[in-house]
């Protein structure tokens, strides 16, 4: 029903002058992307990883007492999966009942923390598999059904999240990437997949996001409050063969701000697993503690650097060990990851060279993604990128991507 109302309400807000005479602001882009491997995998029978056409429609109308409704979805032709879609990524009315405070209901993004592509306190869902084939950055951020409360009495604000239906985040399932398959403790076959056991859509199963923030000067500090669930299938039931989504709280502060010349930050969290507090039980992640030291700077004109330290340090990890069964593949007690972003903005800002990298001295494994992007004209851009996937052990995050390097290429364009 959802994807037959985002195509309706797409072709329908297609036609601009019907949108015109309703006086609607309306936007979108069509393009056209392409992506494949890099190298043979026999667990994939296509060498294609990426290739769709895709048609989005934006629309915006102000209304009455400052209130917005607001809607975003894309048509898509995916030639790898053979077949049509839509997606409904943002439908929501936006109203101010009072001075202070504004509510958002609907489909909407979002996102917080002080993190670039790693996230501690933002636990809304992510695409990840479209971030791994190559497709725009945006398409990393999945929209939730929920309705955002936004405080401001002074001198703190208050933003509170409901999200009554869980939404997971796209992981590695085997259609266009390798995946670690736990139960056989080896990369996946052909056409081997695992079944995802979602949390019921009860009252009780809704998630509840909370963030306090204000400025201090220069600098803004901001404390979280989740209680929901994992977004990746971090629990195992041998039972029926299933993934699952164990309960979890997470309580965490951030602080960002100016520092020699640049901008500096540090995030942390505590993640409460709240299924295996003991850590008895090695088929449900533990509980753990996480941190985040980040620094940008412009080094000279339009030449940026970004540097990110995580660390995540798993709790009762002697409980773990201990109920480890003999052969499975151990986690490291505490795992390390270096991040690094470099741009380059080049002709007047129209062309952008950027390189993201990620390495784990922990788990031996990361991804390298060079990319080179370019306004043609206001309306027209093109980019070519690829993604390099390393890593020793076939478990690890990127050590299951390794043969999955990919090279793609998008066109687009905006109306």
């Amino acid at each position: 029903m959802k994807c037959f109302a985002a195509v309706a309400l797409s072709a329908a807000l297609s036609l601009y002058p019907c949108a015109s005479v309703l006086a609607l602001s309306l936007h979108g882009f069509v393009e056209g992307a392409g992506g494949f491997r890099l190298k043979d995998d026999p667990a994939h029978v296509r060498d294609a990883t990426m290739g769709e056409g895709r048609l989005q429609v934006e629309l915006s109308q102000v209304g009455p007492a400052d209130s917005r409704l607001f809607f975003k979805a894309d048509l898509i032709g995916d030639g790898v999966e053979e077949r049509g879609d839509a997606d409904l990524r943002e439908f929501y009315l936006d109203v101010s009942p009072a001075p202070v405070i504004d509510i958002r209901a609907g489909r909407q993004i979002l996102t917080w923390g002080t993190g670039d592509l790693i996230f501690i306190n933002d636990l809304f869902p992510k695409d990840f598999v479209s971030f791994f084939i190559g497709r725009s950055l945006e398409y990393l951020k999945v929209g939730s059904d929920a309705v955002k409360f936004s405080l401001y009495p002074g001198p703190f604000s208050l933003d509170l999240v409901a999200v009554p239906h869980f939404t997971p985040s796209e992981v590695p399932q085997g259609e266009r990437l390798s995946f670690f398959n736990p139960f056989t403790d080896r990369i996946a076959a052909p056409d081997e997949s695992l079944s995802m056991r979602k949390p019921a859509a009860t009252t009780a199963n809704t998630e509840l996001a909370l963030r306090l923030y204000r400025t201090f000067g220069s600098y803004e500090g901001a404390l979280y409050g989740f209680r929901g669930f994992f977004k990746e299938p971090v629990g195992m039931d041998p039972a029926d063969g299933t993934l699952f989504y164990p309960k979890l709280s997470v309580y965490g502060a951030s602080m960002r701000g100016p520092f020699l010349q640049g901008v500096a930050s540090i995030e942390s969290g505590y993640y409460d697993s709240r299924e295996d507090r003991p850590g008895t039980n090695p088929l449900i992640e533990n509980s753990s503690l996480r941190y985040l030291l980040g620094y940008e700077r412009e080094i000279w004109t339009d030449f940026t650097v970004r540097a990110q330290y995580y660390l995540e340090q798993m709790l009762e990890s002697g409980a773990y060990k201990a109920s480890l069964p003999p052969g499975a593949p151990e986690k490291k007690e505490v795992r390390h990851l270096l991040f690094l972003r470099l741009t380059q903005l080049l002709r007047y800002q129209t062309v952008e060279l950027s390189l993201v990298g990620f390495y784990g001295p922990s788990d031996e494994d990361g991804m390298v993604n060079p990319q080179v992007s370019c306004k043609i004209t206001d309306r027209l851009s093109i980019a070519l990128g690829a993604n390099v996937f390393f890593g020793k052990k076939d478990f690890t995050q990127f050590g299951q991507l390794e043969r999955d390097d990919n090279l793609y290429l998008r066109l687009r364009a905006s109306y």
